[in-house]
């Protein structure tokens, strides 16, 4: 009778790679987004994880903003702005329809917010709740997302996670952006197809798609698929389907509202 086999011990189990730091978070979202994103997932929730991202978010929307209003072509438009209406209410007291203590009242209002310090201040202050919410609606984006439409129950504070450091890719076209206006004479000097066309006007609808095809944004699109798909744990393909679909919903309503805005100035 055969002597039976020895026992042997199992292998033990290899560790778990250890946790990546959150400077490394920030800096290998750009090369290695599906290895950070599984970190987040299985890691604790971290706060900075999301606020970082939407305070750097907000200083450089703030500072474009800043560049936008002193431009010389805006500062023009503006005073364009104001002496239209001017000539307005102008015509409006010599035809008795409004009395010229109220038209001094309007126009003073106007050049108020029109001048140059409190444009930069409004701009400044819009520009800047825009680039800290935008972080909080893309993790509820991601969430609608996994919810709805992958089936799948992604927590809203890992979905806001995700968002605020896929977003280090806009704040880094953000960046690059202001480089671009400070350096270049140009309003509209961005990162996107609008930058090949000398006289680019918002106001003409054939050029919105130009304004929308951002070499960041698309980069944007792919990091925040990466980071639902491991949410869900689906392929990247399917994750992606949708949120592109969104995103370009999204842009098409801004393009639409962009172009309503442009006729409206003049």
């Amino acid at each position: 009778m055969d002597d039976p086999l020895p026992v042997t011990d199992a292998p033990p189990e290899a560790p778990p790679p250890p946790a990546m730091s959150f400077p490394a978070r920030l800096l290998n979202v750009f090369a290695i987004p599906g290895e950070v994103f599984v970190g987040v997932k299985a890691s604790r929730s971290c706060i900075a994880n999301w606020l970082v991202p939407a305070l750097l978010s907000t200083t450089v929307a703030v500072l474009t903003a800043i560049v936008v209003v002193s431009q010389p072509a805006v500062q023009q438009q503006m005073r364009e702005l104001t002496e239209r209406q001017a000539k307005m209410l102008a015509d409006q007291v010599k035809a008795g329809k409004v009395k010229q203590e109220e038209a001094d009242r309007v126009l003073a209002v106007t050049r108020a917010i029109t001048a140059p310090a409190s444009l930069k201040a409004l701009f400044s202050l819009a520009a800047g709740v825009a680039g800290c919410v935008r972080v909080f609606w893309w993790g509820f984006v991601l969430w609608v997302l996994g919810r709805m439409f992958l089936k799948i129950r992604v927590a809203y504070p890992k979905a806001l996670e995700v968002a605020g450091l896929g977003l280090m890719i806009s704040v880094l076209g953000g960046v690059v952006t202001l480089l671009l206006m400070v350096n270049l004479p140009k309003l509209f000097a961005t990162t996107n197809l609008a930058l090949a066309v000398s006289d680019f006007d918002p106001s003409r609808k054939s050029l919105l798609l130009l304004g929308a095809a951002n070499v960041f944004s698309f980069w944007l699109i792919g990091v925040l698929s990466a980071g639902l798909a491991k949410l869900a744990g689906v392929p990247f393909l399917r994750a992606a389907w949708f949120v592109f679909a969104y995103w370009l919903i999204q842009e098409s309503l801004f393009g639409l509202m962009g172009g309503a805005l442009g006729q409206f100035a003049r």
